[in-house]
């Protein structure tokens, strides 16, 4: 048998919701983990730049940036647009 998720999530939250759902659980770690590394956080949400940590606690949320497109969540990680087709690693 086959299932079928219907997603419903704010139209600003959509680049975010589709690049988390379109990738593999490596694929999705990888992206937030990068994200953690470059004091960013990176939901199926939304993305905030400028967050500080102390450990793995947040100390500072950070600023929120608009992610109107997958693409632009790449771009402020620094990284070449992949599509959904190759997000299996």
């Amino acid at each position: 048998s086959r299932r079928i998720d219907i997603i419903i999530v704010p139209y600003a939250e959509h680049a975010c919701a589709l690049l988390y759902f379109t990738g593999s659980m490596l694929f999705n770690r990888s992206m937030r983990q990068l994200a953690d590394e470059n004091n960013m956080y990176l939901s199926q949400h939304r993305l905030h730049v400028g967050v500080i940590r102390m450990g793995k606690n947040k100390v500072n949320e950070g600023r929120l940036v608009p992610t109107p497109t997958e693409e632009s969540i790449f771009q402020y990680l620094k990284l070449p647009y992949r599509p959904p087709a190759e997000r299996d690693y």
